[in-house]
């Protein structure tokens, strides 16, 4: 892409869903025309500066990008809140919120109506992009960053996209054992999977706050090349230069 190519917008947003507003954060290329669009969701930190920034990665590597607030404006004071946040979740109504994002984003005029929407998520995210895959046709792809929310298997089983999920070796919060039987089961059910690991890498590899390493700086910039790929090849016909990890 040309530099002029890789110029973004990025901007509050919101989306009616049943009576009230679902606060966001979305960014898009500023080229004319329309464009392939995903949902980002985050991990416990929810719409944080680290989310905001990987929405706006997102938009440079061509995608129009929506991050939904999934705490509805609570920023957590420290680790052991945002836990409390993360398990007070009301799942069932936030999957309905995040299928309803996809709608939202067909509305715009930088998305085709008809085109299918990327959704990706971190941690929390991860765990709550299956089960909206799980639940709803409203996605295409999915691309699952460590997923500490590991659905009932049932739940899988509505899943008729492609998955890409991406894991560190040494993530104690979603460990290798945990994935294994993730991947026995989407096998078992049939569903097109691709699936990394990433030597010396914990959770939240993405994020380099929460992984200040070598190995994760790498798993970073390569996890994220194998999914711009990944989603132009599903969703669009662009194709990407790998974007810069991002720095908080």
């Amino acid at each position: 892409m040309s530099t002029t190519d890789n110029k973004i917008i990025s901007l509050h947003a919101g989306y009616e869903h049943n009576g009230t507003t679902v606060d966001g954060y979305i960014a898009r290329p500023i080229a004319p025309g329309t464009h392939p669009a995903v949902v980002l969701i985050s991990g416990m930190s929810g719409l944080n500066p680290f989310q905001r920034e990987i929405t706006r990665v997102f938009a440079r590597a061509g995608f129009v990008t929506l991050s939904p607030d999934l705490f509805d404006g609570y920023s957590a004071p420290d680790h052991a809140s945002a836990l409390l946040a993360k398990n007070s979740l009301d799942i069932n109504a936030t999957v309905d919120r995040l299928a309803s994002a996809a709608g939202w984003l067909h509305q715009l005029p930088w998305v085709e109506d008809n085109a299918a929407i990327g959704v990706i998520g971190f941690c929390l995210g991860g765990g709550l992009a299956l089960l909206t895959l799980g639940r709803s046709d409203a996605f295409g792809p999915g691309v699952i960053y460590y997923q500490s929310l590991f659905p009932d298997p049932a739940e899988l089983a509505g899943i008729t996209t492609k998955l890409l999920c991406h894991y560190g070796t040494a993530d104690h919060s979603t460990p290798a054992e945990e994935v294994d039987r993730f991947r026995t089961e989407i096998d078992r059910l049939g569903i097109k999977n691709d699936i990394h690991f990433y030597q010396g890498s914990g959770h939240s590899f993405l994020n380099p706050g929460q992984q200040p390493s070598a190995d994760s700086n790498n798993a970073a910039e390569l996890s994220l090349e194998r999914t711009f790929k990944f989603l132009h090849e599903e969703i669009g016909s662009l194709v990407a230069d790998p974007a810069t990890i991002p720095e908080i």
